[in-house]
């Protein structure tokens, strides 16, 4: 705090100290003054005694004109010394102690106690002793001459009774001038730190941003600060005498207000919010404090009430939770509260009798080809209308929520004890659900309705103590996936053997991410002959080197690659060896073709062919003698952009495989337009050719189409004389591919082979 300004004294001083100073200083100029003129009339004319006069009341006026500039202290020192010495000159030279001058000294001394203190008093009262034994011991001495003192000790009796009296006197003085001094000096400095102090807390209580409202102890208002007015638009004239309960907390439950006041009776602060109402009636939420004021002696007599508005606060509060717990788009719960109700319900199962409760996991089927088609906007219309839909079919004590895309759950709860019918339930509300969702959707700004079924993946739970809300959501997606790989419009039940083909699928695909890098993958080369037997190729395989488990065949890990990005990674590092292999000089002597397989994936990059041209310049390889296999899939998916790719692979040289001719589409429009030179024969068709007359028209058309269109044929998974004579009866320029020719083996084993074959003469 900071200190409280200097006070000048005579702003605070006794008006009757004030007073006495100016009297006694007119008095000691006129009289002075006076007896100074007089005496300059007097025959002879005496200057001395002239002089002592008019110093006298020269003093006076000195005093007098240090108090008009308020330098109180001063002119009193002044008034009582220099009359004190003007009064010993006096008698000094009248000769000594007389009746006149023996009536001063009491007056001098009096005035000194009234305006100096004790110890001005006392001093000027030895000094007054000092002196009148001076002229007694001068008189007795013979220096004044006559002796004015008839009777020497008389006169010493009325000296020291007037010394003791006027001693008595000024002891007993309490209020004297320079104790009044510094009591007013005190007090000014103390009511000068007051006033700050008090200027400082009105301009806080003026000026504080949270309503401030001073109550007397019948809750009757006394005082509101600015912050109240603004904030409730109540004019201070129509809330000042006014019940509490009328403006201020408007707002409080009866319930709420007697408990603030039971807590007020006990002397005790109440705190805690309330919705309370400005004058326009809008909802004000408003967090309060209500504390007694007491007196010095303890008593309360007023309440203060110290208010700020939350209400900001709780709307952002409520947004914060909305979003947290809620789906934006939908208006739905979301994945966050689905967490939360499962582990709720983990909780009551620990503490209740079991109770089964299912998580159905629900993805509407062709939802990405209707967004594509009809665009976001209406593809989030449209999950809106799938929320409504779903809502309205909802069992009271269920939650639906959106838990990201077009992927919803539903909680059933409380499905009893027996599981085999809690799973009779839960499957009867996924028919349920997806019965809803086949009946057409209306969409704002859309004439034409929508209609999309669902998958869904169904588990219980909790299936035990340990079971966890991030296992039944697990076991949730992966029967969805299940049932959205049976075709999708489909409910599929999670049974023991999906979680441990899911658990299998993830660790192989985390290894396989580590054994790219790490040089485990293999690369592995099938031979592939004409009808004479005469080698005319291979095509490249892959084997992953497991360190614990070994040689790992190529179904076991290349489906879980093909479904994330590890396709890529895998099919670069195939190519790039590929290369490599082709490079060497037996397959440019001999003229030898290498068939690689691409995934959809790996030819839809965009930087394929780039990559593809650095690779062959990089290792050398011949670009004519390589054969890059692609199904029907990866064509039919982006056709105009297969068929760009193909055609700038064609103007390298690189020829264009057609795997699995005939599982697929097999459209022949398709097959026109495409830039491709050879088609292979699924081993699924070769297999039963000769004695399954179906499967042997099959063949033959393949190979008709192939004639047609100028085309090499290659039939993979020959294993017996039996199919490559169907086959060569057939088409006499057909390539052969099977275990009747050659297994896959490693390259460089198939490579050792070739070698010496290259050399003969």
């Amino acid at each position: 705090m900071a200190e409280a300004p200097a006070v000048p004294l005579p702003d605070h001083e006794d008006a009757t100290t004030r007073h006495l100073v100016r009297v006694a200083g007119w008095a000691v100029v006129l009289i002075g003054g006076v007896i100074g003129v007089l005496l300059m009339f007097d025959a002879p004319v005496q200057p001395a005694r002239v002089a002592l006069n008019f110093v006298a009341g020269l003093v006076g006026a000195l005093a007098l004109l240090l108090a008009r500039q308020q330098r109180w202290t001063q002119a009193a020192h002044l008034l009582v010394w220099g009359v004190w010495v003007s009064v010993s000159l006096v008698a000094a030279r009248n000769g000594g102690v007389n009746g006149p001058n023996l009536l001063n000294y009491p007056v001098i001394i009096v005035l000194a106690g009234w305006l100096l203190g004790v110890r001005a008093t006392l001093t000027l009262v030895g000094l007054t002793a000092l002196l009148f034994m001076g002229f007694i011991w001068a008189d007795i001495q013979g220096m004044f001459k006559p002796l004015q003192v008839a009777n020497r000790v008389a006169g010493a009796v009325y000296l020291a009774g007037i010394l003791v009296l006027t001693a008595a006197a000024t002891l007993l003085s309490r209020r004297n001038y320079m104790n009044r001094v510094l009591e007013a000096q005190h007090t000014a400095a103390n009511l000068a730190t007051s006033e700050a102090a008090l200027r400082k807390l009105l301009r806080a209580v003026e000026q504080s941003p949270e309503s401030i409202v001073i109550t007397d102890l019948h809750e009757g208002i006394e005082y509101v600060n600015d912050a109240f007015v603004q904030r409730t638009g109540y004019g201070r004239d129509e809330v000042v005498g006014g019940a509490s309960a009328s403006f201020s907390s408007n707002g409080l439950a009866p319930a709420q207000r007697e408990g603030l006041r039971a807590t007020l009776a006990r002397g005790e602060n109440w705190a805690g919010e309330q919705v309370n109402y400005r004058k326009d009636g809008q909802a004000l939420i408003e967090s309060v404090v209500v504390a007694p004021i007491r007196q010095p002696d303890g008593r309360v007599s007023h309440y203060v009430e110290l208010k700020q508005d939350i209400t900001e606060r709780k709307r952002a509060a409520e947004e914060i939770h909305r979003l947290a717990h809620f789906d934006s788009l939908t208006s739905l719960p979301n994945r966050s509260t689905l967490m939360e109700r499962l582990q709720v319900l983990q909780g009551r199962a620990a503490r209740l009798p079991a109770l089964q409760h299912a998580l159905l996991l629900l993805d509407l089927d062709r939802f990405t080809t209707f967004n594509d088609a009809r665009g976001s906007e209406m593809g989030d219309r449209l999950l809106c209308a799938v929320a409504l839909r779903l809502s309205e079919i909802l069992p009271p004590q269920g939650l639906l929520v959106r838990v990201a895309g077009d992927e919803f759950a539903v909680v059933l709860h409380g499905l009893g004890a027996d599981v085999s019918l809690a799973g009779t339930h839960a499957l009867v509300f996924a028919e349920k659900l997806q019965a809803a969702l086949l009946r057409p959707l209306l969409l704002d700004g859309d004439a034409e309705e929508a209609q999309l079924g669902a998958s869904v993946g169904i588990t219980l739970y909790p299936q035990n103590a340990s079971d966890s809300a991030h296992d039944a959501l697990r076991r949730a997606g992966t029967a969805l996936h299940r049932a959205k790989q049976a075709g999708g419009g489909r409910a599929a039940f999670f049974e023991q053997g999906m979680g441990e083909a899911a658990e299998q699928r993830f660790r192989v695909e985390r290894e396989l991410r580590q054994a790219v890098s790490a040089g485990e993958l293999r690369l592995y080369l099938q031979s592939q002959v004409d009808v004479q037997g005469q080698l005319t190729g291979a095509e490249v395989l892959v084997r992953w080197q497991h360190p614990r488990d070994g040689l790992v065949p190529p179904g076991m890990f290349i489906p879980i690659a093909e479904e994330s990005d590890l396709i890529v990674s895998v099919g670069g590092w195939v190519l790039a060896h590929s290369c490599a292999v082709l490079a060497q000089p037996a397959f440019a002597a001999r003229r030898l073709r290498l068939s690689v397989n691409l995934s959809a994936r790996q030819f839809r990059q965009a930087r394929f062919v780039p990559q593809l041209c650095a690779l062959l310049a990089a290792s050398g390889a011949d670009p004519q003698l390589l054969t890059l296999e692609v199904t029907e899939g990866l064509v039919i998916d982006d056709f105009d952009d297969a068929v760009a790719k193909m055609r700038e692979l064609a103007a390298l040289g690189v020829d264009i495989s057609l795997d699995d001719f005939g599982t697929g589409y097999s459209s022949l429009a398709y097959l026109k337009r495409l830039p491709i030179q050879e088609i292979k024969i699924d081993r699924s068709f070769v297999h039963e050719a000769p004695t399954n007359a179906d499967d042997g028209v099959l063949v033959e058309g393949i190979l008709s189409v192939a004639r047609h269109f100028g085309l090499r044929v290659v039939a993979e998974g020959v294993e017996t004389q039996a199919q490559a004579d169907f086959l060569s009866q057939r088409a006499p320029d057909i390539v052969y591919q099977g275990y009747l020719f050659g297994r896959p083996e490693p390259s460089e084993q198939w490579l050792s082979r070739l070698v010496p074959a290259q050399v003969e003469p």
